[in-house]
C-alpha cells in the first residue's frame, strides 16, 4: 500500500492523499452552506490537486517519503564535501535513512526547505540514491494553504455552469470569465498563487 506521487517520490502506507481541507471543516467554516451541494468532495479534490500541482509535492499531511533515483537525477548533485540532494519536498522535519549505492551514510546536514548535504564520495551515473525522510506543513501554518482552498472551492461552487447572463429570444448570453479560463473552476488565481508561494518547490524540479 503506497502512492507513487506526481512529484516522483512514493509515500508509503496511505492508497489516497486527502483533501488539504476536509469535508467536514468545509462545511463548519462556511455554516453548511453548501452542505447539499454534492459536487463538494470532488471540487475539494480538484482544488487540492490544483494546489498540490503548483507547489510540486504533497504539502498536507505531514508523512513520511521514499525518494529513490540516482545520480542522473539533476537534483543530485557532487559538490566539494559530498552530494547536495534537493529533496522533492519543503518542510522536511526528519531523515529517517539515507543510501547511496546501497551503503548506508550516517552524517548528513538537512536543511528545512529540503537541501540535503550527504557526507558520500558520490558516484556515478547509474548509483542508486533512496533517502526516506518525513515532510509536511506542520499545524502552525497550515491554516493558510487551507484558506486558499477555501477560498477556491466557494468560488468554484458559486459558478454554477459559467452563465452569468442570459437574454431569452435573441440569444444573448456572457459568460464567467474565471470559468471559461478554467472550465473545473478548481485552477488557481494569480492572488492565491502568490499566498501559496512560501510553499512553492523551487530549484531544480
Amino acid at each position: 500500500m503506497s502512492i507513487l506521487t506526481n512529484w516522483g517520490y512514493n509515500i508509503p502506507n496511505i492508497d489516497v492523499l486527502e483533501t488539504l481541507l476536509p469535508l467536514s471543516e468545509f462545511n463548519t467554516l462556511t455554516a453548511n452552506k453548501y452542505a447539499s451541494d454534492g459536487r463538494i468532495q470532488d471540487m475539494l479534490a480538484a482544488v487540492s490537486q490544483s494546489v498540490r500541482d503548483y507547489c510540486g509535492w504533497h504539502l498536507i499531511p505531514g508523512v513520511e517519503c521514499e525518494f529513490d533515483t540516482t545520480f542522473f537525477d539533476r537534483r543530485v548533485t557532487k559538490v566539494s564535501g559530498g552530494v547536495l540532494i534537493q529533496l522533492p519536498a519543503r518542510y522536511v522535519s526528519a531523515v529517517k535513512s539515507i543510501e547511496i549505492g546501497g551503503e548506508a551514510v550516517e552524517q548528513y546536514v538537512l536543511q528545512p526547505n529540503g537541501i540535503l548535504l550527504v557526507n558520500a564520495c558520490g558516484g556515478g551515473p547509474y548509483t542508486a540514491v533512496k533517502i526516506t525522510y518525513t515532510a509536511g506543513l506542520p499545524d502552525s501554518i497550515k491554516g493558510s494553504v487551507e484558506g486558499v482552498v477555501l477560498n477556491r472551492t466557494i468560488k468554484a461552487l458559486s459558478q454554477n455552469t459559467g452563465v452569468q447572463s442570459e437574454t431569452a429570444g435573441g440569444v444573448s448570453i456572457s459568460y464567467n470569465s474565471t470559468w471559461m479560463n478554467d472550465a473545473s473552476g478548481s485552477g488557481l488565481s494569480s492572488t492565491e498563487k502568490e499566498a501559496l508561494s512560501p510553499y512553492k518547490l523551487t530549484g531544480v524540479f
